[in-house]
Order: structure tokens, then C-alpha cells, then sequence
């Protein structure tokens, strides 16, 4: 790694702009002895034809460019900071004969003394290019990345800042096996893409961090309504579905005993614990209130699909359950030896828009159905059944055995409703 250092969520980008031309290094080699198109990279880079690529699709489609042009890269590696509360840097690793692969870095990692050594840290740091001529024995490997691609056969490596109109700095490198390395009409080519190369990722990083973000305050679905324009102040959308509701367990006391700081550390590990299975069997969160998260199961109309989303929201409900259980002690704050939640299932009408003033929106789930499954789930505690369902839940006919409780008062429902548990697996 270019950085030195662990690199999370990677994933293998298999590249959509390779062309059976690029059949090997020497005819990418032999391109070099005509001029470089720099015109036609230049016009492609502002050009984006209403076509939009992540940043990793922007690397790795300007690569074959590069090479189609005459300027046989080998290797690149790019770095954007981000606004993800939970990603300090997307990072983009590119390479002629393998693909491309994307990684996150996680906010709160340490930085390795790698890091430190490492060219990102120069151009961080306010340097304005960083080359090596890998193929010149006398060249020191003052960076531990030369060894890496040195190992790879590379023969000359650049590093130049991606610096953004909100001042931001970011990082791109590019490697080549040329031999004697990148010649001075190649390397001039490369610094000229600069200023539209910024432009264009920009455009493409920003567009990725806005549409993460909604993902990430608003859930899924929301998100894609918002990017589509498809929201307005007051208006919503009706939606039939199983309504999952969870409640922390005793909140009320550790708030009252325990520090801030400690309480969001019960809840960031109560809602990681839940949120993995809720989202692994096909809910969509909405809320996130207090200690309660209120989630969606969408139905269709076929039966099939009915009876494995009903069993899909049960599995999800009992992995819930269990892992907040197994949340070890040693992440929790000395006075919490363990924590427990209540979930209630619902079937029924959501009625999921934004509300709120001119200038300030919030999305919210309305509905006497979702009203019903939260008064269900206060009972769990009282009944002792970590899940509860409703009738109306237990009749999508779900092939997880459920087993009637009797018939119970709801706080703010006129007639007592009967519930139902699932018996033991």
C-alpha cells in the first residue's frame, strides 16, 4: 500500500475501458515515438457526455486512455479525503495487469509510521510533486512504496497533489516500466491533465460523498428519492410493510447515571449491533430516535416473497437480540457488564416523507401502524419475550412458528390486541 498502513472494504473494480489493442508493453511502448494526443485527453476529461464515473472508474478509464495515448503507466494510486463521519480516505489502486481495487480508511486509525514515510504525507504537507527514477541504481529508496514497485518492474514513479476549489489537497501517483522511465514529454502531459483532472474528480468525488451521506443520515431508500427529486416539503409516500421496532433496554437509568459520552457509546454499540441483521435480511432503516430504531421490511403482492420477507424480518429480529446480547464488556463503559432489547413486529401502512419548516426538513415514518408496534414492543419487558408480533404479522402466514400470548391493552389503542411470540428454534 502506497501509505503504509490497513485499508478497509476493499473491492475489486474490473475495468470497463479495456481494449484488446493493449496486448503488451511493447505496443503501449512502441505509441511513445508520436506525439501525445494531449488535446484529445484533455477534451475527454472535460467532456463527460452525461456519462458519470465513480473516481475509481475515472482512474482506471484514464489509465487505458494514457496508455492508448502513448504514455505506458503501470501503476497508479489515488487518495480523497472524504466527509463519511466513519471514512477518513477513499483510495483507488490501479495496475496494468491486475485492475483496479477500491479501499476505505476509517476514521480513528492510527497513523503507521509508514504513513509518515510515505509520499501522501509529503504532498499532505503542502509538496508539489515527488518523482523517482526507479531505473537509476543511484536512485535512494527513501519511500518504502519504491521497493513495492521497484519489485513490480518499475522503472520511474511521480507524485503530484489533486488539489480542490475548497482548498482541500488530495493524492495522485503514477508508476510506469517504460524503461529509462517516463520520458519529459510524457511527464510535462501528465502535470497538464492536472487542473481538469482536479475539476472532473471533484465533480465525481463530490457526487459520491452527497449521495453516501443521504445513504447514510437517511437510509436507502430515502436517499434515492432525494437524488431523483422526487421529495418536496409535506409530501410522502405510502408503503405497505412489516414495521420492526427496537427498543434499548433500561435507557432511561444509564442515561441518568452514566456520562455523555459513555451513553453514546452504549448506543453506537447497541445500534451497531443491530443494524448488520436488520439491513442483512432486507430492512431499511428509518429512524434512529433515542434508543429506538424503527425499520421497514417492504411486501409485495406475491405470497412467496410475502412468507420469506415475514421469516426474513423474524431472522433478523432473533440475530438482533443476540448480538446485543454478546456485545463484550470490554466495549462497554465499567458499570454496563452487558445490554438487552425489546423488538416488535407489525405489519400495516407507513406513511415515509420530510416534514418540517421552510429551511429545515427530517424525514419520519407516520402511521397508527407504526404508532401500534412501538406500544407493542413497550410490553416486551413487562411479558418477558425479547420479540414480540402482532396478529396481523402472525397472519402473512411466515413458516417461523409463532405462539399466541392472549390479548393485551396498547396504550393509546381502543381495543386490546392479541400478540404472539416466536417459540424457541
Amino acid at each position: 500500500m502506497e501509505y503504509g498502513g490497513p485499508e478497509i472494504k476493499n473491492r475489486d473494480l474490473r475495468s470497463r475501458y479495456a481494449t484488446a489493442s493493449f496486448t503488451s508493453v511493447n505496443d503501449m511502448r512502441s505509441k511513445n515515438q508520436s506525439s501525445i494526443d494531449r488535446a484529445g485527453l484533455l477534451k475527454w476529461l472535460a467532456n463527460h457526455r452525461e456519462l458519470s464515473l465513480s473516481p475509481a472508474e475515472l482512474i482506471d478509464a484514464l489509465a487505458h486512455r494514457l496508455m492508448s495515448a502513448g504514455i505506458p503507466v503501470s501503476r497508479a494510486y489515488c487518495t480523497l479525503r472524504d466527509l463519511n463521519p466513519q471514512i477518513l480516505a477513499r483510495t483507488f489502486l490501479w495496475h496494468r495487469d491486475k485492475g483496479g481495487r477500491e479501499a476505505d480508511r476509517l476514521i480513528g486509525e492510527p497513523q503507521t509510521p509508514e504513513f509518515f514515510a510515505s509520499p501522501i504525507h509529503l504532498i499532505y504537507e503542502g509538496a508539489e510533486g515527488i518523482r523517482r527514477r526507479l531505473s537509476d541504481p543511484a536512485t535512494p529508496s527513501d519511500f518504502p512504496i519504491l521497493d513495492e514497485i521497484r519489485a513490480e518492474g518499475g522503472t520511474d514513479y511521480v507524485a503530484m497533489p489533486l488539489r480542490f476549489t475548497d482548498g482541500s489537497r488530495h493524492f495522485l501517483s503514477w508508476a510506469t516500466d517504460q524503461p529509462n522511465g517516463f520520458t519529459t514529454e510524457q511527464l510535462s502531459c501528465l502535470y497538464d491533465l492536472l487542473p481538469v483532472l482536479c475539476l472532473r474528480l471533484e465533480v465525481e468525488h463530490v457526487r459520491h460523498v452527497a449521495n453516501a451521506l443521504l445513504q447514510t443520515y437517511l437510509g436507502h431508500g430515502a436517499a434515492e428519492r432525494v437524488v431523483r427529486g422526487a421529495v418536496h416539503r409535506g409530501t410522502g409516500r405510502a408503503t405497505n410493510a412489516i414495521i420492526f421496532f427496537s427498543d434499548l433496554r433500561g435507557f432511561t437509568r444509564l442515561a441518568d447515571t452514566l456520562p455523555t459520552e459513555e451513553t453514546i457509546r452504549v448506543l453506537n454499540e447497541y445500534y451497531d449491533a443491530i443494524s448488520v441483521p436488520v439491513q442483512y435480511y432486507g430492512g431499511d432503516i428509518l429512524k434512529l430516535i433515542g434508543d429506538g430504531l424503527l425499520a421497514i421490511f417492504p411486501l409485495t403482492d406475491e405470497p412467496e416473497r410475502i412468507n420469506r420477507i415475514a421469516c426474513g424480518s423474524v431472522s433478523a429480529a432473533r440475530h438482533a437480540i443476540k448480538r446485543v446480547s454478546e456485545v463484550p464488556a470490554s466495549r462497554l463503559p465499567e458499570s454496563v457488564d452487558a445490554i438487552r432489547c425489546g423488538i416488535a413486529l407489525h405489519v400495516g401502512e407507513v406513511m415515509f416523507g420530510n416534514v418540517g419548516t421552510a429551511d429545515r426538513l427530517d424525514f419520519t415514518a407516520i402511521g397508527p401502524a407504526v404508532n401500534e408496534t412501538v406500544r407493542v414492543e413497550s410490553l416486551s419487558k413487562v411479558m418477558g419475550q425479547p420479540i414480540l408480533t402482532t396478529a396481523a404479522f402472525a397472519e402473512l402466514e411466515c413458516t417461523v412458528e409463532l405462539q399466541s400470548l392472549g390479548f393485551h391493552a396498547l396504550r393509546g389503542v381502543r381495543e386490546p390486541k392479541e400478540l404472539f411470540a416466536p417459540k424457541p428454534d
